[in-house]
């Protein structure tokens, strides 16, 4: 069977109703500038999906992390006895008891459609359906599943993706939870709202109250409000959320034609920021007290203090305080950029940022007192999955905003354009 071309000539329906009416077993190969995917098809069902630039929500420990199948010291461990036996992580997982075969074969299954739902949304690209007499599969963990019930939901996807980014336009978008949002209840009853619902011109009102007097909302969106806190971006949600892309999606969209979030304000993503280092920040019971290492900076700071006058410390600057603690600053800044110059390093090198600043230390790479700033407190660092924080205090403890350092670090999802919280961050 000879099945190829453009998906402008053919759409991914048609192709699907094809294979599966006709009860064909082969690979479907389709290609666009976006990623190259493989669907295997076994008598006109769907076995298997793969992608070429596998995103890393479509992985399978990812999956089985985000629905709290097994924990990330868990899925570390499965991974590493993976790298040395090269047995799959799936039939690690189950020996070792950590998740059932039932898990397990959801977790198949909600991998493969996550592949195939974000293929339906290409505007362009090709493919060709290569006919064979049997594909390779897990017979034992996936179930084979008809074209029929993916074609519908993928369907409505595609019906209901234009409305949802229109209120929600990229991925950098960060929001927050309003006063309202306190005041609901999950209902077992309720379902999402469908597309005849849904009003792209309609503007954001508050639903009315239940006898109660709470708002009543689904399971998805209680989950997805769950991870607002004012600092995480939409693409962070839909990493960290339980459910699929699109459902998350649409309880973002859903919230928030209901009133019940908004977009995060700059100054409130600022103020996150600062909790987060401050939750962050580790015990400074023990504070060092390194007098000598004034002397060694000494030369350094002079330096900063007349050829950089930008700098805080430098006494050009015209009023301000006193000329002692914005000597201390600039030497907790100028640690700090030491400090940051070698996370980068480390990064660049090995291809992975530590988990705290300690491991610096246990590595021999960093002395244990270039942790702490001039007054004693510990530098707050924060590993994000898509960005890294380092933030200095002033001479109570307190974040200061002088000294911060952030990177956001490139998934390997499609890019977005920034918005407000991840552009906020980036020095």
């Amino acid at each position: 069977m000879a099945l190829e071309g453009t998906l402008r000539d053919f759409s991914l329906s048609d192709i699907f109703q094809l294979i599966g009416l006709q009860r064909k077993t082969g690979v479907l190969t389709l290609r666009s500038r976006e990623d190259v995917v493989t669907v295997s098809f076994l008598d006109g069902k769907v076995v298997g999906a793969d992608s070429l630039n596998k995103r890393l929500e479509d992985r399978l420990g990812q999956v089985l992390l985000k629905t709290g199948a097994v924990t990330k010291p868990e899925l570390d461990s499965a991974l590493k006895n993976q790298m040395e036996t090269l047995e799959r992580l799936g039939h690690i997982l189950i020996a070792r008891a950590i998740i059932s075969r039932e898990e397990l074969k959801k977790a198949f299954e909600q991998q493969i459609l996550q592949i195939i739902y974000r293929v339906f949304r290409w505007q362009d690209g090709d493919y060709h359906f290569s006919q064979e007499t049997s594909v390779d599969y897990d017979t034992e963990l996936v179930t084979a599943m008809g074209p029929e019930s993916i074609l519908m939901e993928g369907a409505r996807m595609l019906d209901e993706w234009p409305i949802i980014e229109k209120g929600i336009p990229h991925r950098g978008l960060v929001f927050v939870a309003t006063p309202a949002a306190r005041q609901t209840e999950v209902s077992a009853e309720l379902e999402s709202e469908e597309i005849e619902a849904f009003d792209i011109d309609l503007e954001p009102v508050l639903p009315p109250p239940t006898a109660s007097g709470r708002v009543r909302i689904s399971a998805v969106e209680r989950d997805v409000l769950a991870l607002l806190d004012g600092l995480t971006t939409v693409e962070e949600v839909i990493r960290s959320s339980p459910h699929g892309e699109f459902d998350t999606c649409k309880a973002l969209y859903t919230l928030l034609t209901r009133s019940l979030i908004r977009e995060a304000t700059r100054d409130e993503v600022t103020r996150a920021a600062q909790r987060a280092t401050t939750a962050a920040a580790p015990d400074a019971a023990w504070r060092p007290r390194v007098p000598w290492l004034a002397f060694v900076l000494l030369p350094l700071l002079l330096a900063t203090v007349f050829l950089a006058p930008r700098n805080p410390a430098n006494p050009l600057l015209g009023p301000g305080p006193k000329l002692m603690p914005r000597l201390r600053t600039a030497a907790s800044w100028s640690r700090m950029a030491g400090v940051w110059r070698v996370l980068q390093s480390r990064a660049l090198l090995i291809g992975s940022y530590p988990e705290t600043l300690a491991e610096l230390s246990r590595e021999g790479v960093l002395a244990p007192d270039q942790l702490f700033d001039p007054w004693g407190w510990a530098y707050r660092y924060i590993l994000r999955e898509q960005s890294v924080l380092l933030a200095g205090n002033n001479a109570n403890g307190a974040p200061d905003a002088n000294l911060l350092f952030s990177q956001h670090l490139k998934g390997d999802s499609e890019d977005t354009n920034p918005g407000p919280g991840a552009t906020l961050l980036v020095p």
